[in-house]
């Protein structure tokens, strides 16, 4: 396994513990995934809003590549039909994954905010 590889493995699975404690998962339903190819779902699923799932898309890079990451998991969100999606990135030198940075776009927040039910304008 490649370094980079390691290092994506660590944070989704330190994402993963995370969010099971803080979110009392005793069922273990928030869990990694694994790679379907281009039809992946994201890194981490199993987190709930509204009880629509969450795309989690996990990134443990020394440069940040915000709108390709967002992409990322916004195609990923489509493959799971999944309305909500993020990206989980460990800035450089944090340790605690509740520390860990959260990127969504704007259109994400108003359905997270408003419950699902804001329509775009055109």
């Amino acid at each position: 396994m490649s370094r980079q590889k390691q290092k994506g493995t660590l944070a989704e699975t330190a994402v993963v513990r995370y969010l099971r404690r803080v979110l009392g998962d005793s069922e273990n339903t928030i869990r990694r995934e694994t790679l379907h190819g281009t039809r992946d779902v994201g890194d981490v699923t199993g987190v709930r809003i509204h009880g629509e799932p969450v795309v989690i898309e996990v990134k443990n890079h020394k440069t940040y590549e915000l709108k390709q990451w967002l992409g990322e998991a916004r195609l990923e969100a489509g493959n799971a039909d999944a309305p909500y999606y993020v990206v989980a990135f460990k800035p450089v030198r944090v340790t605690n994954p509740g520390d860990y940075m959260v990127l969504t776009d704007l259109r994400t927040l108003a359905r997270i905010a408003g419950h699902g039910i804001i329509e775009e304008e055109s």
